[in-house]
């Protein structure tokens, strides 16, 4: 499986494991716009915000230029490193998992120093709705 694939899986999978609810963390509402050289990023975008702290993290997946965290599937206040990411087709084919599908390549259309690498940083307040946008620069 190709890395770019494996980061996707990965932000999908953190995803699925926040905001299960009824886990006591006091959360705050984020929201944001996400842009890549003035332009909204791929379809299937995501953004992940991992604590520095103790806590869990939180992600959403990116829609137009566009993320929202609400309720239980927002994170907590505090200090976050954030993780943009959004695959790309290659429009290359590659040998499936099952070692017999061909499927579609991909690779990753942000810079690592804004995912795997990351330079972003947000500080969440408690009590209001935070909105964090990103503008992001090859």
């Amino acid at each position: 499986m190709n890395s770019c694939l494996q980061g996707v899986l990965l932000g999908l999978c953190s995803l699925i494991m926040i905001g299960c609810g009824g886990d006591g963390i006091d959360r705050v509402d984020v929201v944001g716009k996400v842009t890549l050289d003035g332009a909204p990023l791929n379809e299937g975008a995501s953004i992940t915000f991992i604590p520095v702290g103790p806590g869990p993290a939180a992600g959403a997946v990116i829609e137009g230029d566009q993320y929202t965290m609400l309720g239980d599937r927002a994170p907590g206040p505090g200090e976050y490193r954030v993780e943009i990411r959004s695959p790309r087709p290659t429009g290359k084919q590659v040998l499936g998992t099952d070692g017999v599908t061909m499927e579609p390549s991909f690779e990753e259309a942000v810079p690592e120093k804004y995912n795997t690498n990351t330079e972003l940083k947000a500080n969440l307040s408690s009590g209001e709705k935070n909105t964090v946008d990103f503008i992001l620069t090859k």
